[in-house]
């Protein structure tokens, strides 16, 4: 199993390997327009806290400015892939929800909240000149709910992981709520 775990509240994303070692860790955020019609975590809000697994990616070229380099797709945790990882001794089952790496949380929550097609994610479509949202290091801004990272470090967390995907069981597990805002 490899472990992407996103940290909110620090605002990082780590990438460790089947041992739990960190292989590698970049800024990241998780902020949204909250400007959907399902709060608090439905389209246009951000991603619930929780277990999800990475199941594929996209990259771009050239890179766009809605998602830079590429996407990497986050889907919930199915239940076959999470009897799978409780098998395996990598997960433990703790009432309704799971703990994964010693880091309790939910099974997923996309579905719950009608989403689909979240994402992490480089560009930034609404950093308008002199801003550019193809720049390696461009600002990060809100997105539609998924995870957003420099360019330059999505080119090599895809790098670390295009190999991975239908070898290895990649899990996405986010930490931290959001901070509650006024909508």
């Amino acid at each position: 199993m490899i472990h992407v775990v996103f940290e909110r509240r620090m605002g990082r994303l780590a990438v460790f390997g089947p041992d739990g070692r960190l292989w590698h860790a970049v800024d990241a955020t998780g902020d949204a327009g909250r400007d959907g019609p399902r709060p608090p975590y439905g389209p246009g809000f951000p991603i619930p806290p929780g277990h999800y697994r990475l199941i594929d990616q996209t990259e771009h070229d050239p890179a766009t400015a809605d998602d830079g380099t590429g996407l990497i797709y986050v889907d919930d945790l199915d239940t076959a892939t999470l009897q799978q990882l409780v098998n395996a001794g990598r997960a433990r089952m703790r009432g309704a929800g799971v703990e994964i790496a010693r880091l309790p949380g939910a099974v997923g929550g996309l579905a719950r909240y009608g989403r689909s097609a979240i994402a992490i994610r480089g560009g930034g479509p609404s950093l308008g000149a002199p801003e550019d949202p193809l720049a390696p290091y461009q600002r990060l801004t809100r997105g539609d709910g998924g995870v957003r990272v420099f360019n330059a470090d999505l080119a090599r967390v895809m790098q670390i992981l295009a190999p991975l995907y239908g070898i290895e069981t990649i899990v996405f597990t986010v930490l931290g709520d959001p901070p509650r805002f006024a909508v």
